[in-house]
C-alpha cells in the first residue's frame, strides 16, 4: 500500500446536513476536476450510519484513480470519514474529515526528503484552493503519512504545539488568531482579507501562490 500525502478539511457535521455537504463535495470534485463517475456515486448517497454505542460515524471512499488534474497525470482518492467523542473525547459534537489523497512517492522529487516535485506544487495548490471554497470550519491542510489529521486534531485536543505540523494551510477568518507567531523561517506565509496562506519552505521551495 502506498504511502499518501493528503489535502484535508473538516467540517461538522450529522445526520441533519450530510446531503448538503456530499453536494457541495460532489462540485468541489468537479471543480478540481475529478468527475469519474465511480468516484462521484461513492459520495452521492452517504449517510450516517448509528453505532452500537449511539454515536454516529461515517466513511466511504476507498476508490484510486488515475487522472489528469491540471495537465499532471496523478493516482488520487477522494475520501471522507466521521469523527465523534469515542475517537477524540474532546469533541463536543461530530466532524467530517473531507480529503484528497495521493501517492506521495509520485508527488515529491526523491524518497529522501519531502520537497514537492516543481511540475505538481501549483496543481496541489489550486486543488487546496478549490478546498477552501467549500463550507468549513477548520481551514484546509495539506499533510503527509505523518502529520496526517495533526494540525486538526491539536486544535480541538488544544495542543497548540502541533498545529503546525502540515507542509502548506489556507487559514480562514476564524483560527487566523492560533497562527499569529509564524515562524518566517520555516514558513511563507500571505495575509489576506479572509483567509491566511502558509506554506512550508523546504517543501514547496518558493511560495505557490
Amino acid at each position: 500500500m502506498p504511502e499518501y500525502s493528503q489535502i484535508q478539511t473538516y467540517i461538522k457535521c450529522d445526520q441533519s446536513n450530510i446531503k448538503e455537504i456530499m453536494h457541495d463535495f460532489i462540485n468541489t470534485l468537479n471543480e478540481c476536476e475529478i468527475k469519474d463517475a465511480q468516484i462521484i456515486s461513492a459520495f452521492s448517497g452517504l449517510e450516517w450510519e448509528m453505532d452500537e454505542d449511539g454515536s454516529m460515524d461515517v466513511s466511504g471512499g476507498e476508490v484510486t484513480k488515475e487522472l489528469v488534474i491540471g495537465g499532471q497525470l496523478l493516482h488520487i482518492r477522494p475520501f471522507v470519514m466521521g469523527w465523534a467523542s469515542k475517537t477524540i473525547q474532546e469533541l463536543q459534537q461530530s466532524w467530517l474529515e473531507i480529503s484528497l489523497l495521493f501517492w506521495t512517492e509520485e508527488i515529491i522529487q526523491c524518497q529522501f526528503d519531502y520537497v514537492l516535485r516543481e511540475e505538481h506544487r501549483s496543481v496541489i495548490w489550486k486543488l487546496m484552493q478549490e478546498f477552501s471554497h467549500f463550507p468549513n470550519q477548520s481551514g484546509v491542510y495539506f499533510t503527509n503519512e505523518a502529520t496526517d489529521g495533526r494540525p486538526w486534531e491539536a486544535l480541538v485536543q488544544n495542543e497548540l504545539d502541533n498545529i503546525w505540523m502540515f507542509d502548506a494551510a489556507i487559514i480562514n477568518k476564524g483560527n487566523m488568531n492560533y497562527y499569529q507567531a509564524i515562524d518566517e523561517s520555516i514558513f511563507f506565509s500571505n495575509l489576506q482579507e479572509n483567509e491566511l496562506l502558509i506554506a512550508r519552505k523546504e517543501t514547496w521551495v518558493k511560495e505557490p501562490w
